[in-house]
This record gives structure tokens, C-alpha cells and sequence, in this order.
């Protein structure tokens, strides 16, 4: 006999299946028997028994969950050893006064290295009290998400998540239609409280809203908190935006559609919602090791442009990387091979899957240059082609390509697509003076 239960939510908007994903690593925390979540294949909600939503489990749940974050779980950890230096009871006694309710609790009590269970005893009695505090009002947990002074109350008459909630007293006439409160329609539950557990506990913090059914939502969040983790640990400068395009391009096999990822800066107080598109996923797939454009490139002491990230806009945008190509090129250092990657982006943004006998005639041209012709010259030749394409002075790097081919008396068969159509087939002239860059040492 099927079981039955008295609420059921679908994936209506992003906060809905944010609150679906909450729930569902709720309910399995523990495994407990009395209560459980049914969602089935295909299927784009959930349902389950409110009444096995309560304050205790959820506080325990939250424990669990941002053990990282709770300064008495470390000091727990902390606390497993016997015996204790110096500079081990300085740091615990630190971390007993590291917030608000840790400083009220332990006012009176310090850590000697002796009186282990007394701190263990004064956690555990006030337990619930200290994650409700720390989880409600640390930056990076429910303080960035929803209103503080609205958790883990009941429905109330405007949304209590940061950029939806408003000052009922002041302003429910003003945002209300025609000045009419009447009018106004908001949207609260109880059930938004679970939203921060569906979020990477990132600086940018991201949620994948891949809600064709609750199964793929569950799975490629999974795959982006995996990825994240990765990341993070691996690298100090690890991004969440780029664990994200990891995880899109891990998931690829369940997101071949245009999907919707929510970013919430701990600077912001409200959502911003990034659209990816199905062109830019399908980019994304072939762009292979993402960790190459890992590198800031110095524009001045004080200015650096974020390889990595100009990617992932060109990517979203479905933009031509030309500005970075030709930033490169004009480098003292040699940026080669990073050069050589965006051009093969673009070929992709163009929807060119593979090199083309073109781009494989372009390269092959300049390595014969650079064998036959001097390097200052060939230098020379570069830098005015470099100058030529950035000033977008397409007629003069067809001129300068003839004058080169006179020169090395070599046949440029490849500049004939770029003298019928210089704009369509850029990619070539890049790939050429990307090749001359013979005699740097690589970056």
C-alpha cells in the first residue's frame, strides 16, 4: 500500500526547488524511520509530512550539516586529547569566546587543560541554543539568505528571503499596486528555512535550478557541492563560479538544456540569476583541462584581468574572446599556448568543432617564416601585424601578409579567406601570429 502525505511542493520558481533540495538532505539525515520523503522519476515535486519538520531535528540537521562553521564542534574536536599545551588552551580559549553566544555562555568559565568535561558539559547543555544563534546570524549561513529575525517562524504575509522580504509597516502600500495593499501578493513558508542547505557555502554562493525533475536536481547539485569541495581544497585561489562550469560539464549527461543557476554574493543583499544557455553548455563540454586560463594577467601594479573569469563571461555570452587574444599577443612574455586555446574557444563559439585545413595552413606558413627569415625581422613583421589587427586596420595586415610573403618568397594560401572575408575568418590571422611567437620563453 502506498503511503500517503499531507504536503506536497513543486519546483514552482528557484526558491521552491532550493526548499525541495533542503528537505530531501533533511529528511535523510539519520535515516529516521517515522519520517520520509517520496519523490519519483520524472516527477518535479516531492511529498512528505509537515509534522515531522521541527525545531530540534532541524537544529541538529543544521549541526550536522555546517559542522565547519560551529565554532563549539570544533572546540568539541578540539577537546578529544588529554592532554594540552600552552598554546593549545590559548586557542581553545579563544574559540570560546568566538561569537556572541559562545561569549555569554562561557563569561565565567575558562579551559585550564584540566576541566575538559566542564566545557564539554556547558556545550552540551546549551547545545540548541548555541547552533540557533550561530546558524541564524553567521554571514555565510541563514543571515545570508533570509531576514534573521523571520527563522523558523510560521508563514508569514511577504517572503523572508533577502531581496523578496520587505518592511510590511513602511512600505506593503508603496510596492502594492495603484497604492493599494490589498493588491499586493507575496509568497511565504516555513519550508524557505531549508534554502541555505541547497546552496555551496562559497563566497559566491550557487545553486543549480536543473528542475526538469527532482532527481536531476538532486543529482547535479550533488555534483557541484563534489566539485566545489574540490576546488576549494585543492587550491587557495579555488572559484566557485568555475567549480560551477566544472560541474555543469561533469553533469552534461542530464543538463542538455538552457539552465538556471542562482549566485548569492555574502556582499548582496539580494539573488542574482545567471542563465545558461544550451549553446554555452555545449561549449563548455569540448573546452577540455578549464584549469589552463587559471592565471591573472598584469595590466599595471594596480590592474590584473582574471584569465579564468573573462573566459567563463565569454562562454555565458557567447562573445568572442578577440580583446584577450590580442592582450596576449601584444605581451612581452609568451602566452602562446593560452592564446592558442582561446582561438580553438572561438572557433567553438562560431560552432566550428575542429580545426580547419585554414588554421592547420596558418600555423604551418609561420613556422616556415621563422625558420627562414631572421628573428629581428620576423619580430618586426609581428609587432606591425599585432598593431594592424588591434586597431581593427584589416586592410593593412592583408598588406603587411603579402609584403611577408614576398619576402619569405612562401606561398600564404591560408590569406585568401581573409582578404574575401577578414571579420568571418579572424581566427586564421591570429593563429599566424600566434605561431611567429617562436623565440620567448612560454608562460
Amino acid at each position: 500500500m502506498e503511503e500517503t502525505y499531507d504536503s506536497k511542493l513543486e519546483c514552482l520558481d528557484w526558491r521552491y526547488s532550493a526548499a525541495i533540495l533542503g528537505l530531501i538532505q533533511y529528511f535523510k539525515f539519520e535515516n529516521m524511520e517515522y519520517d520520509r520523503v517520496s519523490f519519483r522519476q520524472n516527477r518535479d515535486s516531492i511529498e512528505y509530512n509537515r509534522s515531522d519538520i521541527n525545531k530540534s531535528r532541524y537544529l541538529a540537521f543544521a549541526e550536522d550539516y555546517f559542522r565547519r562553521d560551529m565554532l563549539h564542534a570544533e572546540i568539541e574536536d578540539r577537546l578529544r586529547k588529554e592532554e594540552f599545551d600552552d598554546e593549545q588552551v590559548k586557542n581553545i580559549n579563544a574559540k570560546l569566546t568566538g561569537n556572541t553566544v559562545m561569549k555569554r555562555i562561557f563569561s565565567k568559565v575558562k579551559f585550564d587543560g584540566r576541566n575538559k568535561q566542564q566545557i564539554l558539559d556547558l556545550i552540551n547543555e546549551n547545545r540548541e541554543q548555541i547552533i540557533y544563534e550561530t546558524f541564524k546570524n553567521k554571514k555565510n549561513l541563514y543571515a545570508n539568505f533570509c531576514n534573521t529575525n523571520l527563522f523558523l517562524c510560521e508563514e508569514q504575509p511577504h517572503c523572508r528571503l533577502l531581496g523578496y522580504n520587505i518592511d510590511e509597516g513602511r512600505k506593503s502600500r508603496s510596492i502594492a499596486y495603484n497604492f493599494n495593499a490589498n493588491s499586493f501578493v507575496a509568497v511565504d513558508m516555513p519550508e524557505f528555512d531549508f534554502i541555505p542547505f541547497a546552496f555551496s557555502n562559497t563566497y559566491d554562493s550557487l545553486f543549480i535550478n536543473n528542475n526538469s525533475s527532482v532527481i536531476n536536481l538532486v543529482k547535479t547539485n550533488r555534483v557541484l557541492m563534489r566539485i566545489v569541495e574540490e576546488e576549494l581544497s585543492e587550491s587557495s585561489n579555488g572559484n566557485a563560479k568555475t567549480a560551477l562550469f566544472k560541474g555543469i560539464i561533469t553533469s552534461a549527461e542530464f543538463i542538455n538544456y538552457d539552465v538556471e543557476v542562482i549566485v548569492k554574493n555574502r556582499d548582496n543583499s539580494y539573488f542574482q540569476s545567471l542563465f545558461i544557455r544550451k549553446e554555452a553548455i555545449q561549449v563548455l563540454k569540448t573546452i577540455g583541462d578549464f584549469n589552463v586560463f587559471s592565471i591573472s594577467y598584469k595590466v599595471n601594479e594596480k590592474y590584473y584581468i582574471n584569465i579564468q573569469e573573462t573566459v567563463i563571461n565569454c562562454i555565458l555570452n557567447q562573445l568572442l574572446a578577440d580583446d584577450l587574444i590580442e592582450l596576449l599577443l601584444k605581451s612581452e612574455k609568451n602566452y602562446q599556448y593560452i592564446v592558442s586555446r582561446l582561438i580553438s574557444l572561438n572557433l567553438k563559439i562560431k560552432g566550428v568543432t575542429i580545426m580547419t585545413e585554414g588554421m592547420k595552413g596558418a600555423y604551418a606558413c609561420a613556422k616556415k617564416v621563422t625558420r627562414k627569415i631572421e628573428k629581428n625581422k620576423v619580430s618586426a613583421y609581428k609587432n606591425k601585424l599585432i598593431s594592424a589587427i588591434v586597431a581593427e586596420d584589416y586592410g593593412k595586415v592583408c598588406d603587411i601578409l603579402l609584403q611577408l610573403s614576398s619576402s619569405s618568397e612562401i606561398s600564404f594560401s591560408f590569406a585568401y579567406d581573409l582578404f574575401e572575408d577578414f571579420e568571418k575568418n579572424k581566427e586564421l590571422a591570429y593563429t599566424f601570429i600566434n605561431a611567429l611567437d617562436n623565440y620567448k620563453e612560454e608562460k
